[in-house]
Order: structure tokens, then C-alpha cells, then sequence
């Protein structure tokens, strides 16, 4: 399932989307529980649009999505968690372009394989709102050609919940990263950011299992050091499942 935005309204939605994405990153509030240890496994429903930079194409995938796995943990007010998430895009015409030291290779009717990757470490300084860092990674890979890029860096965000009544909660989450990227030869190709907001409601099954649902939007903004430039983002909504073991 793939949502499309006008460039306004991305603008619009990355801009206030942007304080409320990274908040879940990897993980679901627990509440109730000082010590817990939470497994979520999730389908996104994403699409994959962006443009290669001034001058080059545009690009929307036909086909594609996600599937996560998460694991959290929980004490009183600390928490750390790991979410891994990957999925395979075609794009049947213009597709992300393969950005190398020697400069921009053009793709199109094509398949990549996209992963990303989040260690993240945060407190509750608020009842029900926490700030978090993230060591993120991700890796995309071109299927045909093999070409292989990878973004990694550190960053921070703040994550919240509302709890509606004894089944029901909201939660959202909003994050930001800065890193470096690199090509499958491991050689350094600039820099760049990504924003993640996330933002959905929770069902309680019973005291240890749960549903979640919401709309997750990532962002990236890659910058070369040969002077090109890429955009591009990954939105969509999600539905998963969360088992919580407490003590």
C-alpha cells in the first residue's frame, strides 16, 4: 500500500511529521510494568518516491514493502530496544540512482533491496514522554548490478504516549540522525540526514498482548561529495503485534 504526497504536503507532513516519528522507533510503550521485555514484529506498507537531484529523474516504486522485528526492554524509567526492518522495491521505469565515487549511474526497471536498522537508548524524564539516542543504519542494495549503499550515524528523539482507556492508547514518536554514507567498496561518498515520525494507536488483547496500527514516514537527504544530491522517502501506514513478558 503506498500513500502519495504532493511535494506540499510532504513538505508540510515532514516538517511537523518530523517531531513525532522516531518516537516509537523500535518500540511500543509499556505501561504499568517497571521491569519488561517486549517482541514486536510489524508489515509496513510502504512506498518508496524521491528524486535523484537537479537535472536527473524522479522515481516512485510499483511494487514493495516492509516487515519489521523489534525487542525492548524496559526498567522503571530506562529502556532499550532494536528494531530491524527490511523489504524488497521494483521500479518498473526510473528508479533511485547508484551514486559512486566516480559520480551518478541512472537505474530503471529495476529491483532494491532496503533494510534499516535502530539501537536506540532512552529515560522517561516525563510520565509519558521519553528522549532517546539512535544508532541507525541502513543499506540498500541495486538486485541487477549489485551496487550497495550504506548510511550510518547517531542521533536523538523524543517518543509519547497517551493512555485513552484500559485498552486503548496513542503513541507517536519522532527522531532525527546525521551520518556518513559509503558504497559496497567501502569508500566514502559524502553525507547525509534521516527523519523518522511515527504515529498510531494500541490495542491491549489482554495484560501480555497486543495490536498497534499508525502511519510511519522516513525521510533521507543525502548530500555527495561529487556535488549531486538525492531525496527521497519512505511512507506508508503499519500493523503489528506485540508480546510482552513482565516480572
Amino acid at each position: 500500500m503506498k500513500i502519495n504526497l504532493n511535494p506540499d504536503s510532504k513538505t508540510l507532513l515532514r516538517n511537523t511529521t518530523v517531531i513525532i516519528s522516531m518516537l516509537l522507533a523500535s518500540l511500543l510503550p509499556v505501561t504499568g510494568y517497571t521491569d519488561s521485555l517486549g517482541l514486536g514484529i510489524t508489515i509496513n506498507g510502504s512506498g518508496w518516491e524521491g528524486d535523484n537531484g537537479s537535472g536527473n529523474s524522479n522515481f516512485e516504486s510499483d511494487d514493495g514493502g516492509q516487515f519489521a522485528f523489534s525487542l525492548n526492554y524496559r526498567k522503571d524509567k530506562f529502556y532499550t530496544g532494536i528494531n530491524l526492518q527490511g523489504g524488497e522495491y521494483s521500479f518498473d521505469s526510473d528508479a533511485p540512482a547508484q551514486f559512486t565515487s566516480l559520480g551518478a549511474v541512472n537505474s530503471s526497471d529495476i529491483k532494491v533491496k532496503h533494510s534499516d536498522l535502530d539501537l536506540l537508548v532512552g529515560y522517561y524524564f516525563w510520565e509519558n514522554v521519553s528522549l532517546f539516542l539512535d544508532l541507525k543504519a541502513t543499506h540498500s542494495e541495486w538486485r541487477d548490478t549489485g551496487y550497495e549503499q550504506s548510511f550510518a550515524g547517531l542521533g536523538f528523539g523524543v517518543s509519547g504516549f497517551q493512555v485513552i482507556n484500559s485498552q486503548w492508547l496513542l503513541f507517536g514518536s519522532f527522531g532525527i540522525v546525521n551520518g556518513s554514507l559509503e558504497d559496497n567498496d567501502v569508500s566514502s561518498l559524502g553525507d547525509g540526514t534521516s527523519n523518522s515520525l511515527v504515529a498510531g494507536a494500541v490495542y491491549q488483547l489482554d495484560q501480555e498482548n497486543t495490536v498497534n496500527f499508525g502511519l510511519k514516514l522516513r525521510n533521507y537527504d543525502f548530500d555527495y561529495d561529487d556535488g549531486n544530491r538525492q531525496e527521497y522517502s519512505l511512507n506508508g501506514v503499519f500493523f503489528g503485534y506485540n508480546r510482552v513478558f513482565r516480572w
